[in-house]
Parts: C-alpha cells; sequence; structure tokens
C-alpha cells in the first residue's frame, strides 16, 4: 500500500507532477498545461440559446433563426434535428427559393458544418406531378 502514497500521480501528464497521494487528495489536483483547449470549452453545436450547455442547441438556435426569417406558414410542415454539427431538415416547404433561403440561413449559424435537405420536398413541385 505504501508504494501509491510515494508516487506522484501521472495520467497521461495531464496532471501537475508535485500532486501526489500522499501530499494531497487525488480530487484536489490542478489540470496541467497539457490538455488542450478544445477539451476544456464547450462544442459550438451544444451550446444554447443563451451561452449554457444544450445537448440540443444548435437546432434550437436554427430554429430560432427561422422563426426570425420565416412566416409560420413557411415553417408549418418543416422539422429541424441535429446529429452532431450537421443541421437536418425534413419536412414540406413552399418552393424551392424557400428552401434555398432555409438552407443558407442554417449554414450561417455558429456551429453547422453542413445541411441535409435531402428530406425536404417543395409543394409546388409535388403538385404539379398529379395527374389530372
Amino acid at each position: 500500500m505504501d508504494i501509491y502514497q510515494n508516487h506522484p500521480l501521472a495520467i497521461a501528464g495531464t496532471f501537475r507532477k508535485e500532486a501526489a497521494f500522499g501530499k494531497e487528495s487525488p480530487f484536489n489536483l490542478k489540470w496541467g498545461y497539457s490538455v488542450p483547449e478544445w477539451f476544456q470549452s464547450t462544442p459550438p453545436e451544444r451550446v444554447g440559446l443563451n451561452g449554457e450547455y444544450d445537448y440540443f442547441g444548435l437546432k434550437k438556435r436554427v430554429e430560432a433563426v427561422f422563426a426570425d426569417q420565416f412566416t409560420a406558414s413557411e415553417l408549418a410542415q418543416l422539422s429541424v434535428t441535429q446529429r452532431g454539427r450537421v443541421v437536418i431538415l425534413q419536412g414540406v416547404v413552399p418552393d424551392a427559393d424557400v428552401l434555398r433561403c432555409l438552407v443558407e440561413a442554417a449554414s450561417r449559424v455558429k456551429g453547422s458544418i453542413r445541411v441535409d435537405a435531402g428530406w425536404v420536398t417543395c409543394a409546388a413541385e409535388a403538385h404539379s406531378y398529379v395527374a389530372v
């Protein structure tokens, strides 16, 4: 048991060497300089509406942008989901111009790297295929 108290805690160089089991509690250890900065901050796709951590933060921020820039009738049959940093649009929109504007607006939201609109149908195009 004595061997564990005399050796410093070393986990991939993330803790300073002066922290040892015999001198300090392992729960009071200070982070060293070797921890990457990206590991210490919230990923951009997980930032909520008010800057807090939110697992679906990107989705909520995209929905907020859509609510500001588009009418309720344009968004009535549209749903937004996220998978990591990818925004996925599903549903029906009035026409291709609205879809293009939706994709552009979603791609400008911080944290979004791609917008997948493959599951969106344009209502104007859907009616053109109906046989009379």
